[in-house]
């Protein structure tokens, strides 16, 4: 998903908001690469157009849990629980080959 902004000062307002639908596209793409079986290592998170510069924001798979964790607070805060459930449960995995992998 592409979302469009008029000027960076609005992106970067958008981005320290927490907003809901930049953290449910953050989400769902991770959650496809997650359930990928290729065992994909990175994801295009989300895309930011702002006047005419197109910005792809890809997450290696060592920074999901950070993003992850902000759209836990997120959802929680929206009380979307369902998808909190799911977080928590990919966390889980990801913390495990984390720390399986050191």
């Amino acid at each position: 998903m592409v979302f469009e902004f008029k000027s960076v000062s609005e992106f970067r307002a958008k981005i320290e908001s927490k907003d809901l639908d930049i953290s449910k596209e953050i989400y769902k793409q991770i959650c496809k690469a997650f359930n990928d079986k290729r065992r994909r290592r990175k994801v295009t998170a989300f895309v930011a157009k702002i006047k005419n510069e197109v910005i792809e924001f890809i997450l290696e798979r060592d920074q999901w849990v950070v993003s992850l964790n902000t759209c836990l607070n997120v959802f929680a805060d929206n009380d979307m629980f369902e998808e909190c459930i799911e977080i928590q449960k990919m966390l889980k995995i990801l913390d495990y080959e984390y720390n399986r992998d050191k």
